[in-house]
Protein backbone atom coordinates (compact mmCIF):
# COMPACT_ATOMS: atom_id res chain seq x y z
CA UNK A 1 0.00 0.00 0.00
CA UNK A 2 1.59 3.35 -0.51
CA UNK A 3 -0.34 6.72 1.05
CA UNK A 4 -0.31 9.73 -1.35
CA UNK A 5 -1.12 13.32 0.29
CA UNK A 6 -1.54 15.97 -1.94
CA UNK A 7 -2.63 19.90 -2.05
CA UNK A 8 -5.35 20.66 -4.64
CA UNK A 9 -6.47 24.49 -4.91
CA UNK A 10 -5.68 24.96 -1.15
CA UNK A 11 -7.27 21.99 0.06
CA UNK A 12 -5.48 18.88 1.11
CA UNK A 13 -6.44 15.25 0.78
CA UNK A 14 -4.91 12.18 1.25
CA UNK A 15 -5.69 8.90 -0.20
CA UNK A 16 -4.27 4.83 0.66
CA UNK A 17 -4.14 3.11 -2.97
CA UNK A 18 -2.53 -0.60 -3.87
CA UNK A 19 1.13 -0.13 -5.00
CA UNK A 20 0.56 -1.07 -8.59
CA UNK A 21 -1.75 1.32 -8.70
CA UNK A 22 0.17 4.47 -7.03
CA UNK A 23 1.74 5.47 -9.96
CA UNK A 24 -1.59 6.06 -12.31
CA UNK A 25 -3.34 7.89 -8.72
CA UNK A 26 -0.72 10.42 -8.50
CA UNK A 27 -0.37 10.94 -12.36
CA UNK A 28 -4.17 11.60 -12.58
CA UNK A 29 -4.16 13.93 -9.20
CA UNK A 30 -1.47 15.78 -11.06
CA UNK A 31 -3.77 15.61 -14.31
CA UNK A 32 -6.51 17.75 -12.17
CA UNK A 33 -4.08 20.22 -10.77
CA UNK A 34 -2.46 18.72 -7.53
CA UNK A 35 0.30 19.26 -6.20
CA UNK A 36 1.38 16.11 -4.51
CA UNK A 37 3.88 16.44 -1.72
CA UNK A 38 4.14 13.41 -0.12
CA UNK A 39 4.32 9.57 -1.56
CA UNK A 40 4.74 6.83 1.37
CA UNK A 41 5.28 3.40 0.86
CA UNK A 42 3.17 1.61 3.69
CA UNK A 43 3.88 -1.54 5.81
Amino acid sequence: MVLIRWDRDGQRGEITVPLQEARAQREQLERQGAVVYWSERLT
